[in-house]
């Protein structure tokens, strides 16, 4: 009687292990058709954010090379007295330098890290 017993709890755990391993796998295959579909959009994401940081680091190091700075003009009473000094001239402060955050990390080649994800999950389908 009891060999029985253990026979058909090992079954039952089988069937369980059997249902649950075709849902995992139902689940598994709509992740990868998702990430399929969406493989295009995030690659043109990535290189749309990696065209955006290109673009402002040229503006930076366009505003930090196209500064001129004028010399300061000793004011005398004489040359005050003619002046509008209601409108001071702007003065351009330099630009501050972006801290690095602690924990945070560059990433050269976002898009080919994108790339190189959906190449890996094409051959593991394959």
């Amino acid at each position: 009687m009891l060999p029985a017993l253990i026979d058909v709890i090992i079954v039952v755990l089988l069937i369980g292990t059997l249902v649950y391993a075709y849902i995992l796998d139902r689940r598994v295959r709509n992740l990868m058709m998702t990430l399929r579909e969406m493989g295009p959009m995030v690659g043109a994401f990535s290189s749309a954010v990696e065209q955006s940081t290109k673009s402002v680091e040229d503006l930076r190091s366009l505003s930090t090379t196209n500064r001129r700075v004028e010399p300061p003009v000793k004011k005398t009473r004489h040359a005050m007295a003619g002046r509008d000094t209601s409108k001071a001239p702007a003065t351009q402060e330099p630009l501050k330098v972006k801290k690095q955050v602690r924990g945070q990390t560059s990433v050269p080649g976002k898009s080919d890290l994108v790339r190189t994800f959906f190449d890996v999950t094409k051959e593991r389908k394959g």
